[in-house]
């Protein structure tokens, strides 16, 4: 079955690649310049990092709008074997790379440690990855919506979405932890971060969008105004709520984030889809994104420490220009051993105009990786 390529997912995916390896950056240049870095410099840099908390929950709407697209009213035979296939194999074995990793560097390696930390990053989602489980959610999630859910008015469904997502947020953004639940500071922490209702509203969006795509276009050339003013104003609502520190901590499973990623998603699909042509090195980091994704931490961590010497505005651009960088060189060398597969996926198709107006299902395949 042959699917129409989407040119915008390219910059989309591209985009939020690049932001979620920026985000990498500062945050780290916030540990190694700590008491170094002047106030205005911190203030300066936080309120960079959440312009681009889009990023993350982009991968979501960019999965099931292609997810969408491609599979309107049906679902494919080996539909989940394929992504288990490509997609859980590399979690499992990044999984173990980075326990070895996280406690060669904090010197703690031991057997015992090794393996707790090697179950904990598979069944708890415990490293950067975690995203891959909650992107094979949405899998399941798309499977139930295109065979209980197609007769229900998108209105509806994306309000009762948006309710759930912001009802779910709302109580871990704003609840303190409950200590009488086991595992309470973990779960506040980190671990509500997995499931599938933090990230409902931008799932239900983009399945809509996917599935009515030429509609979608329409609808963005109508508002695309109301879009641009909804990203400012949301944004800053978001810069309110973080320096009044009525929600202090910058990551994208905030409540303020929901109407902001969808507005710059939405103008960002707009502006793209009026560029006829796409450069190489926008393609070449969409194509390597999943490699990156999982690659660039270790790199940033150890790049950003190498440089700490630097002023900070010089080691971020350095760290962030050499870790994707190296990330896309091992991405390509691991697939010259034909191991790649195994540890960062497959490779997106280059795009070219012989690939402009198709795409085949491994394409598809690589589109919901991350």
């Amino acid at each position: 079955m042959k699917k129409e390529l989407v040119p915008e997912v390219i910059w989309l995916r591209c985009l939020a690649c690049l932001t979620v390896v920026a985000i990498h950056c500062i945050n780290m240049t916030f540990t190694n310049y700590e008491g170094v870095l002047s106030n205005p410099s911190v203030t300066s840099l936080e309120v960079v990092k959440l312009a681009l908390l889009f990023g993350t929950p982009t991968f979501v709407f960019i999965s099931e709008f292609l997810l969408a697209k491609s599979y309107p009213n049906h679902i494919p035979n080996q539909f989940l074997w394929k992504r288990v296939r490509y997609i859980l194999i590399p979690y499992i074995t990044m999984a173990v790379v980075y326990a070895l990793y996280s406690l060669s560097r904090s010197g703690d390696l031991t057997t015992i440690a090794l393996l707790v930390k090697i179950v904990r990053n598979i069944v708890a989602a415990d490293y950067i990855a975690y995203f891959i489980i909650v992107i094979f959610q949405f899998y399941v999630l798309h499977i139930i919506f295109t065979k209980y859910f197609q007769k229900i008015s998108p209105k509806l469904m994306i309000f009762l979405c948006l309710v759930v997502n912001l009802i779910y947020l709302g109580f871990f953004n704003f609840v303190p932890p409950l200590f009488l639940i086991p595992g309470a500071e973990y779960l506040w922490n980190r671990f509500y971060w997995i499931p599938f209702p933090g990230w409902l509203f931008y799932f239900s969006v983009a399945y809509y969008c996917g599935k009515n795509h030429t509609a979608f276009r329409e609808f963005l050339a109508r508002y695309i105004k109301w879009f641009v003013l909804s990203s400012i104003v949301s944004f800053l609502v978001i810069l309110s709520f973080r320096f009044s520190d009525l929600l202090p901590e910058g990551n994208s499973k905030r409540i303020d984030m929901l109407l902001y990623t969808i507005s710059v998603i939405f103008v960002a699909f707009y502006l793209t889809s009026k560029i006829k042509q796409i450069p190489w090195i926008i393609d070449l980091v969409s194509r390597y994104s999943f490699g990156i994704y999982l690659l660039h931490l270790i790199f940033v961590q150890n790049f950003s420490e190498i440089f700490d010497g630097l002023s900070p505005w010089i080691n971020i651009p350095l760290t962030f220009v050499l870790s994707i960088g190296v990330s896309i060189l091992l991405t390509f060398v691991l697939h010259k051993l034909k191991i790649g597969n195994y540890f960062v996926g497959k490779i997106g198709v280059r795009f070219s105009t012989k690939t402009k107006n198709i795409q085949n299902e491994n394409w598809v395949e690589k589109e919901v990786k991350v």
